[in-house]
């Protein structure tokens, strides 16, 4: 499979993970990276790229959140 490939599925799995963690009421602020590696189980690299190719797409809100940056869905 062609990396492009591979991040473009990638970029679908964090998609998904995220619409589906903001359908649970009160949840609507996002994930942690962290979250979503533990969620969709891809490795560092793959994870990031994926959240770059949907930022790029103008898809996901960052919210400074404490230490950490948590990541979701334009509605």
């Amino acid at each position: 499979m062609e990396m492009v490939e591979k991040i473009g599925n990638a970029a679908g799995e964090v998609w998904k993970t995220l619409k589906a963690w903001q359908s649970l009421e009160g949840e609507g602020e996002g994930m942690s990276a962290a979250m979503l590696k533990s969620r969709t189980g891809l490795p560092n690299d793959l994870l990031h790229e994926a959240i770059g190719w949907l930022a790029r797409e103008d898809k996901l809100i960052f919210y400074a959140s404490g230490k950490s940056v948590k990541i979701a869905l334009k509605e």
